[in-house]
Protein backbone atom coordinates (compact mmCIF):
# COMPACT_ATOMS: atom_id res chain seq x y z
CA UNK A 1 0.00 0.00 0.00
CA UNK A 2 1.47 3.49 -1.02
CA UNK A 3 0.98 5.50 2.21
CA UNK A 4 2.09 9.13 0.30
CA UNK A 5 -0.39 11.39 1.24
CA UNK A 6 -1.70 12.68 -1.82
CA UNK A 7 0.76 15.25 -4.04
CA UNK A 8 -1.82 18.13 -5.01
CA UNK A 9 -2.41 20.18 -2.05
CA UNK A 10 -1.14 23.56 -2.61
CA UNK A 11 0.10 25.51 -4.89
CA UNK A 12 2.08 28.42 -2.86
CA UNK A 13 2.08 27.98 0.91
CA UNK A 14 -0.20 26.54 3.30
CA UNK A 15 0.14 28.06 6.66
CA UNK A 16 -1.67 25.85 9.78
CA UNK A 17 -1.53 27.51 13.16
CA UNK A 18 -2.29 26.00 16.63
CA UNK A 19 -3.89 29.15 17.82
CA UNK A 20 -3.41 32.07 20.22
CA UNK A 21 -0.36 33.40 18.25
CA UNK A 22 0.98 36.44 19.29
CA UNK A 23 -0.83 39.51 17.68
CA UNK A 24 0.56 42.39 19.76
CA UNK A 25 4.19 41.91 20.58
CA UNK A 26 6.58 39.80 18.22
CA UNK A 27 4.57 38.58 16.09
CA UNK A 28 6.36 36.01 14.25
CA UNK A 29 4.21 33.84 13.08
CA UNK A 30 1.79 36.77 11.53
CA UNK A 31 4.86 38.58 10.21
CA UNK A 32 5.98 35.16 8.37
CA UNK A 33 2.83 35.21 6.54
CA UNK A 34 2.99 38.57 5.37
CA UNK A 35 6.21 37.46 4.27
CA UNK A 36 5.32 34.88 2.08
CA UNK A 37 1.99 36.44 1.06
CA UNK A 38 4.72 39.25 -0.88
CA UNK A 39 5.72 41.41 1.85
CA UNK A 40 5.07 45.59 1.29
CA UNK A 41 2.55 44.21 -1.57
CA UNK A 42 0.49 41.88 -0.14
CA UNK A 43 -2.87 42.19 -0.19
CA UNK A 44 -4.72 40.29 2.39
CA UNK A 45 -8.56 38.99 2.96
CA UNK A 46 -9.44 38.29 6.44
CA UNK A 47 -12.08 35.52 7.01
CA UNK A 48 -13.65 35.39 10.41
CA UNK A 49 -16.71 33.13 9.96
CA UNK A 50 -15.71 30.82 12.59
CA UNK A 51 -16.20 33.12 15.10
CA UNK A 52 -19.20 33.73 16.88
CA UNK A 53 -18.27 37.35 16.97
CA UNK A 54 -16.95 38.14 13.42
CA UNK A 55 -16.44 41.71 13.34
CA UNK A 56 -14.97 41.39 16.43
CA UNK A 57 -12.65 38.96 15.38
CA UNK A 58 -11.77 40.48 11.76
CA UNK A 59 -11.18 44.09 13.79
CA UNK A 60 -8.31 42.31 15.62
CA UNK A 61 -6.32 41.11 12.58
CA UNK A 62 -7.60 44.24 10.61
CA UNK A 63 -5.96 45.99 13.50
CA UNK A 64 -2.59 43.81 13.38
CA UNK A 65 -2.11 43.61 9.80
CA UNK A 66 -2.48 47.10 9.39
CA UNK A 67 0.56 47.21 12.47
CA UNK A 68 2.64 45.65 9.96
CA UNK A 69 1.96 47.78 7.43
CA UNK A 70 -1.27 46.50 5.47
CA UNK A 71 -2.71 49.60 4.60
CA UNK A 72 -6.21 48.24 3.53
CA UNK A 73 -6.91 44.41 4.43
CA UNK A 74 -9.97 43.21 3.16
CA UNK A 75 -12.80 40.95 5.26
CA UNK A 76 -15.30 38.49 4.15
CA UNK A 77 -18.16 40.69 5.87
CA UNK A 78 -20.60 37.14 6.71
CA UNK A 79 -22.63 36.10 9.63
CA UNK A 80 -24.45 33.52 7.39
CA UNK A 81 -24.25 30.63 5.25
CA UNK A 82 -26.89 32.98 2.58
CA UNK A 83 -24.18 36.29 3.18
CA UNK A 84 -21.12 34.00 1.80
CA UNK A 85 -23.48 32.75 -1.17
CA UNK A 86 -24.35 36.34 -2.05
CA UNK A 87 -21.39 37.77 -2.08
CA UNK A 88 -19.23 38.46 -5.47
CA UNK A 89 -16.17 35.52 -4.56
CA UNK A 90 -14.17 36.47 -8.58
CA UNK A 91 -14.05 40.62 -6.69
CA UNK A 92 -13.38 39.38 -3.03
CA UNK A 93 -10.80 37.40 -4.36
CA UNK A 94 -9.35 39.56 -7.04
CA UNK A 95 -5.90 40.45 -6.41
CA UNK A 96 -5.05 38.54 -2.91
CA UNK A 97 -1.76 37.10 -2.02
CA UNK A 98 -2.59 36.01 1.69
CA UNK A 99 -5.80 34.65 2.82
CA UNK A 100 -6.07 34.14 6.84
CA UNK A 101 -8.85 32.37 8.39
CA UNK A 102 -9.78 33.16 12.19
CA UNK A 103 -10.08 31.31 14.58
CA UNK A 104 -13.68 30.09 16.43
CA UNK A 105 -15.49 26.91 15.72
CA UNK A 106 -14.39 24.96 13.00
CA UNK A 107 -18.48 23.61 12.50
CA UNK A 108 -19.69 26.79 11.98
CA UNK A 109 -16.53 27.42 9.68
CA UNK A 110 -17.30 24.97 7.86
CA UNK A 111 -21.10 24.94 7.81
CA UNK A 112 -20.72 28.18 6.81
CA UNK A 113 -18.38 27.97 3.67
CA UNK A 114 -18.42 24.12 3.36
CA UNK A 115 -19.63 23.79 -0.90
CA UNK A 116 -20.00 27.33 -1.23
CA UNK A 117 -18.60 29.42 -4.79
CA UNK A 118 -16.57 30.84 -2.43
CA UNK A 119 -14.91 28.20 -1.47
CA UNK A 120 -14.95 26.53 -4.33
CA UNK A 121 -12.63 29.02 -5.52
CA UNK A 122 -10.83 29.76 -2.83
CA UNK A 123 -9.71 25.83 -3.12
CA UNK A 124 -9.01 26.33 -7.00
CA UNK A 125 -6.33 29.53 -5.67
CA UNK A 126 -4.53 27.52 -2.55
CA UNK A 127 -4.26 24.70 -5.61
CA UNK A 128 -3.39 26.00 -8.32
CA UNK A 129 -1.39 29.55 -7.67
CA UNK A 130 1.25 31.17 -5.26
CA UNK A 131 -1.68 32.37 -3.07
CA UNK A 132 -0.68 31.81 0.47
CA UNK A 133 -3.35 30.32 3.01
CA UNK A 134 -3.25 30.42 6.92
CA UNK A 135 -5.76 29.40 9.26
CA UNK A 136 -5.46 29.51 12.99
CA UNK A 137 -7.03 26.99 15.97
CA UNK A 138 -10.88 26.49 14.28
CA UNK A 139 -9.17 27.79 11.54
CA UNK A 140 -6.49 25.36 10.96
CA UNK A 141 -9.11 22.35 11.81
CA UNK A 142 -11.13 23.25 9.31
CA UNK A 143 -8.43 22.61 6.31
CA UNK A 144 -8.46 19.03 6.72
CA UNK A 145 -10.97 16.41 4.47
CA UNK A 146 -11.43 15.10 7.89
CA UNK A 147 -11.68 17.09 10.79
CA UNK A 148 -11.69 17.24 14.74
CA UNK A 149 -15.25 18.80 15.74
CA UNK A 150 -15.04 17.94 19.65
CA UNK A 151 -13.17 15.36 21.81
CA UNK A 152 -11.93 14.85 25.29
CA UNK A 153 -8.78 15.12 25.92
CA UNK A 154 -8.46 11.51 28.00
CA UNK A 155 -5.88 10.09 29.79
CA UNK A 156 -5.77 7.40 27.36
CA UNK A 157 -6.77 6.76 23.85
CA UNK A 158 -11.06 5.76 24.12
CA UNK A 159 -12.93 5.09 20.67
CA UNK A 160 -15.44 7.91 21.68
CA UNK A 161 -13.23 10.54 22.84
CA UNK A 162 -13.10 12.24 19.34
CA UNK A 163 -15.83 13.23 16.43
CA UNK A 164 -14.96 13.82 13.46
CA UNK A 165 -16.38 15.74 10.21
CA UNK A 166 -15.98 16.59 6.67
CA UNK A 167 -13.98 19.68 6.67
CA UNK A 168 -12.85 22.08 3.59
CA UNK A 169 -10.79 19.90 1.93
CA UNK A 170 -7.55 22.11 1.86
CA UNK A 171 -5.59 19.21 3.01
CA UNK A 172 -5.91 15.68 2.38
CA UNK A 173 -5.50 13.16 4.23
CA UNK A 174 -4.17 14.59 7.18
CA UNK A 175 -5.74 15.46 10.31
CA UNK A 176 -4.85 19.04 11.72
CA UNK A 177 -5.24 19.35 16.22
CA UNK A 178 -4.77 22.55 17.84
CA UNK A 179 -3.76 23.69 20.73
CA UNK A 180 -2.10 20.76 21.22
CA UNK A 181 0.18 20.54 24.01
CA UNK A 182 -1.52 22.92 26.20
CA UNK A 183 -5.12 20.95 26.45
CA UNK A 184 -3.86 17.41 26.11
CA UNK A 185 -4.50 16.74 23.29
CA UNK A 186 -2.58 13.68 22.39
CA UNK A 187 -4.74 10.40 23.14
CA UNK A 188 -7.53 12.13 21.15
CA UNK A 189 -5.37 12.57 18.18
CA UNK A 190 -4.39 8.97 18.42
CA UNK A 191 -7.55 7.54 18.65
CA UNK A 192 -8.23 9.51 15.23
CA UNK A 193 -5.55 8.61 13.84
CA UNK A 194 -6.83 5.04 14.61
CA UNK A 195 -10.35 5.67 12.75
CA UNK A 196 -8.49 5.59 9.72
CA UNK A 197 -4.94 5.12 10.14
CA UNK A 198 -4.29 6.28 6.77
CA UNK A 199 -4.64 9.85 7.83
CA UNK A 200 -1.67 11.61 8.81
CA UNK A 201 -2.03 13.37 12.40
CA UNK A 202 -1.16 16.70 13.57
CA UNK A 203 -1.19 18.47 16.72
CA UNK A 204 0.14 22.08 16.81
CA UNK A 205 0.69 24.28 20.32
CA UNK A 206 -0.08 27.74 20.71
CA UNK A 207 1.68 30.55 18.59
CA UNK A 208 3.01 27.76 16.58
CA UNK A 209 2.40 26.53 12.96
CA UNK A 210 3.71 24.04 10.18
CA UNK A 211 4.55 25.68 6.84
CA UNK A 212 3.46 23.31 4.43
CA UNK A 213 5.27 23.67 0.23
CA UNK A 214 4.05 22.13 -2.63
CA UNK A 215 7.22 19.77 -2.90
CA UNK A 216 5.79 17.91 0.15
CA UNK A 217 8.21 20.00 2.96
CA UNK A 218 6.36 20.84 6.54
CA UNK A 219 8.40 23.47 8.54
CA UNK A 220 7.92 23.98 12.23
CA UNK A 221 7.88 27.77 13.08
CA UNK A 222 7.23 29.21 16.42
CA UNK A 223 7.14 29.14 20.13
CA UNK A 224 6.05 25.54 20.25
CA UNK A 225 6.55 22.26 18.75
CA UNK A 226 4.38 20.04 16.63
CA UNK A 227 3.78 16.29 17.23
CA UNK A 228 2.81 14.13 13.59
CA UNK A 229 1.20 11.33 14.49
CA UNK A 230 1.86 8.56 11.86
CA UNK A 231 -0.45 5.41 11.89
CA UNK A 232 0.42 4.14 8.07
CA UNK A 233 2.64 1.09 9.96
CA UNK A 234 0.21 0.01 12.41
CA UNK A 235 0.19 -3.69 12.90
CA UNK A 236 -2.51 -3.95 15.69
CA UNK A 237 -5.65 -1.73 15.89
CA UNK A 238 -9.03 -2.74 17.76
CA UNK A 239 -10.33 0.23 18.24
CA UNK A 240 -13.76 -1.39 16.02
CA UNK A 241 -13.70 -3.76 18.95
CA UNK A 242 -14.39 -2.25 21.86
CA UNK A 243 -17.20 -0.35 23.45
CA UNK A 244 -17.72 3.53 23.14
CA UNK A 245 -16.18 4.45 26.33
CA UNK A 246 -13.49 1.48 26.52
CA UNK A 247 -9.98 2.16 25.58
CA UNK A 248 -8.41 0.50 22.85
CA UNK A 249 -4.81 -1.04 22.07
CA UNK A 250 -3.12 -0.14 18.86
CA UNK A 251 0.77 -0.86 17.78
CA UNK A 252 3.22 0.57 15.49
CA UNK A 253 1.99 3.81 15.97
CA UNK A 254 5.16 6.38 14.90
CA UNK A 255 5.25 9.68 16.86
CA UNK A 256 7.36 12.72 15.76
CA UNK A 257 7.94 16.11 18.18
CA UNK A 258 9.34 18.61 15.87
CA UNK A 259 10.23 22.02 17.38
CA UNK A 260 11.14 25.44 15.38
CA UNK A 261 12.73 25.18 11.53
CA UNK A 262 12.58 21.39 12.07
CA UNK A 263 11.37 19.70 8.91
CA UNK A 264 8.76 16.51 7.78
CA UNK A 265 8.40 15.32 4.28
CA UNK A 266 4.70 14.84 4.79
CA UNK A 267 4.73 13.25 0.90
CA UNK A 268 7.14 10.55 2.97
CA UNK A 269 5.81 10.38 5.97
CA UNK A 270 9.72 10.81 6.81
CA UNK A 271 11.33 13.87 9.47
CA UNK A 272 14.06 15.52 7.06
CA UNK A 273 17.50 15.26 8.92
CA UNK A 274 18.43 18.40 10.69
CA UNK A 275 21.60 20.59 9.79
CA UNK A 276 24.37 20.43 11.67
CA UNK A 277 23.76 23.73 13.71
CA UNK A 278 20.82 21.50 14.99
CA UNK A 279 22.60 19.51 16.41
CA UNK A 280 24.23 19.27 20.00
CA UNK A 281 27.90 19.50 20.65
CA UNK A 282 29.82 16.16 20.92
CA UNK A 283 30.68 16.81 24.63
CA UNK A 284 33.22 13.55 24.59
Amino acid sequence: MDNRIHREVIGGHLLVIGGAEDKYNERRILKKFLELAGGEHAEVLIVPVASDFPEFASDIYVQAFRRLGVANPRVLRATSRQDVVSIDADALLDGVTGVFITGGDQMRLVSVLGGTLFAQKLRHLASETDLVLAGTSAGAAGMSTSMIVRGEATSHPQRNSVSLSPGLGFLKNIIIDQHFTERGRISRLITAVSYNPYNLGIGIDENTMIILDKEGTLEVFGAGTVTIVDGSQITYNEIAEVGDHQSFSVCGVQLNILGDGLLYDYFGRMPIQPPNEFLLPDLE
